[in-house]
């Protein structure tokens, strides 16, 4: 249990059972804890609209999911765990070398190629064996046009899990979701 003492001329300094902090220590060691409690922690509790500016979009998030505070340049969102469902909404830069097959998107590609690029690297992924195709088919994302891909495969481990993928492309980037 901590409680908060006064020390006479040295100010209130915060004691456990065991030990005293000076007030220095003391801030900084309720500051991590804070930290740690809530804006650095990994996940966040999410609800409602979610603007992210540095990517130009804005999305509704499902209530009762999680947020990942911790991934670079995409937005991770899951419900019960990410090796259980997740959404996930990242961009690539038009011209951009893909990291797998190493192709790219162009600004003037129709949304077929632009599936056919998303598709071969999907299969390419060392992680998806035995892709099933079930659906390819032209998709409004947000009001533009774009396709939407569903696929079934085998992880290295024998599980089969379905995936899909929303893909538009919006002047110089490709979104995917």
């Amino acid at each position: 249990m901590f409680e908060l003492l006064e020390n006479g001329a040295e100010g209130p300094t915060l004691r456990s059972g065991m030990s005293r902090l000076n007030p220095t220590s003391a801030a900084v060691t309720l500051a991590l804890l804070a930290c740690a409690l809530t804006a650095c922690a990994p996940w966040v509790q999410v609800e409602g609209p979610f603007r992210v500016e540095s990517h130009g979009y804005e999305v509704g998030l499902p209530a009762g999911w999680w947020r990942a505070t911790t991934v670079g340049d995409s937005l991770l969102l899951t419900r019960d765990g990410v090796s259980l469902q997740y959404i996930r909404i990242e961009r690539v830069v038009v011209g951009e070398e893909l990291p797998r097959k190493k192709k790219k998107f162009a600004k003037r590609m129709s949304r077929q190629d632009v599936a056919e690029v998303e598709l071969d690297e999907a299969r390419s992924d060392q992680g998806t064996m035995n892709l099933e195709l079930l659906e390819n088919v032209p998709f409004q994302v947000a009001g533009l046009p774009g396709f939407k891909l569903m696929y079934t495969f085998k992880t290295e481990s024998g599980l089969r899990l379905k995936r899909i993928h929303y893909v538009v492309l919006v002047r110089n980037w490709v979104y995917w979701v």
